[in-house]
Parts: C-alpha cells; structure tokens; sequence
C-alpha cells in the first residue's frame, strides 16, 4: 500500500514497460503511450468495489493490449510494437526519474523555500499567533464556501492554439476574499478517462458584490495542444506564510 516508486522508474529507463494503477510516480511517468494505467483516479465506497474495477482494467488491457503487441513479432522473431513503446518508455522516463533530479527538486522547491520562510514571516510571535488563528478560522468556514459557473462551454474538442475565457462566481461567507485563489484547473482527457497535461491557472476578479459576499472570476486558457479537453474550478487558500497551498488539505471544487 505504500512504496516510493523507484522499482517502477528504474524498469522504465531500461525499456521495461510498465502497467499500474495511477498513484505514486506512475501517476506522473504515465504519458498514454509509454506505458498502461490499469483503472482510473475515480473514487470508490469500498476496496471490493475499487478491486472489482481494477480487476476488469487490468484484465481488459492484458488481454485486448499487452499480450497482442508483446506477441506480434516479425520475421526476426521481434515485435515491432514492442519496441516502440520501449523507446517511448526511455524517452520519457530516462533522465527525469533520477537521484540527482529528486536532490535538486527537494532542495529547490522544499528546503530553501522553507529556509526562506522561516527567516522572513516566523521570527515574530505575534505574526505566528495570527497565522495560526487564521488557519482555524479558514477551516472552519471552508465547506460554506459556493462555486457557481458562469455561462461557460461544456468540455469540448479543441484545436492547439485555441483560446477559451471561462467564468466563475464565488460565495465567500466569513472569509477574506484576499485570503483565497480562485483557480481554473483543465487538462486533456484521454479515452480512458484519465486526464492528461493538467494546468492549474489563477483567475483574475472582475466583480463583486462584498454585501452578498459574492465575487466573479475569469481567466482565459490557451491550449498548446488539440484533443477533448474538460475543465472545472476551485478555490484555495493563499497567504504569504503558506509553503503551498495545498498544505492546509483546504480545497473546495465547484459542486455540480
């Protein structure tokens, strides 16, 4: 249930294919063409629901993917497609799963940031005391927030190089609206279900109503690449002694 990944990179830079559930690295090393996801990030009331369709994934991929491309083998004895996927699995593996790049990620983005941190918002007791009554005051307030879309377009086939604006409008009841992030998250939907290439964009107000405590939101998403592209929104909490975002658990998507 728990294990870093390194067996799976490690097989993967030496054209190894690999098929697993998207958690841990394969989550990010999984491109659609190196490789198979068995099941989707879909949510389950119970492990046996959860082992049933992982089941039925893996044994559909097994079947009707991995054993013809493994077995079409040419005059030599070869398949042709099993190479290539192995080239695609060394292409996009090797060199980004590697000790040096976990060592300069972790120093990069966690160690000096934090070293950072710690010199510059949490020398003064007073701004700790006040950061740490505003992250109470932000869980216990974060379920009443509402997201409501904005005479937006469903998720549709796109073009690379197309530009969509979407809007957004936000009930922030007992929270500061400066205290929050208004974010459009999108990316490209395979056919499996799983989604590719995900963005997070921040939105820019450009309304509000502070009596209802109500707040319109828009961005514009210009996509790089064509292909069925989905998108929703969420809202997170921003302060200068946060690390991340993501570090309070406090995340409230649009409810639809």
């Amino acid at each position: 249930m728990e294990a870093s990944g390194t067996s799976g990179e490690k097989a993967s830079v030496n054209g190894v294919l690999n098929c697993s559930i998207l958690d841990g690295w394969w989550a990010e090393g999984y491109t659609g063409s190196n490789g198979w996801a068995i099941g989707t990030n879909s949510s389950y009331h119970s492990y046996e629901e959860q082992d049933k369709a992982d089941s039925s994934s893996f044994y559909h991929i097994l079947e009707d993917k991995i054993v013809p491309a493994y077995y079409k083998k040419n005059e030599k004895g070869i398949s042709d497609e099993w190479v290539k996927w192995m080239k695609k699995s060394i292409k996009t593996t090797g060199g980004k799963y590697s000790t040096s790049r976990m060592v300069v990620d972790y120093v990069n983005q966690l160690y000096m940031p934090l070293c950072n941190l710690s010199k510059n918002h949490f020398q003064d007791l007073e701004k700790v005391a006040e950061f740490e009554n505003w992250k109470k005051q932000a869980a216990m307030n974060w379920d009443k927030i509402e997201i409501k879309q904005d005479k937006n377009i469903d998720n549709a086939m796109f073009v690379a190089g197309s530009q969509i604006t979407v809007r957004c409008e936000v009930k922030l009841p007992n929270i500061d609206e400066t205290r929050v992030e208004t974010q459009v998250y999108f990316g490209q939907i395979q056919e499996n279900g799983t989604v590719k290439n995900v963005f997070t964009q921040a939105m820019k107000k450009v309304g509000e109503d502070k009596q209802q405590h109500l707040y319109q939101y828009e961005t514009t998403i210009k996509l790089t690449t064509g292909g069925n592209f989905g998108y929703t929104f969420r809202v997170v909490p921003k302060h200068e002694m946060l690390l991340d975002q993501e570090n309070l658990n406090l995340v409230k998507w649009i409810e639809k």
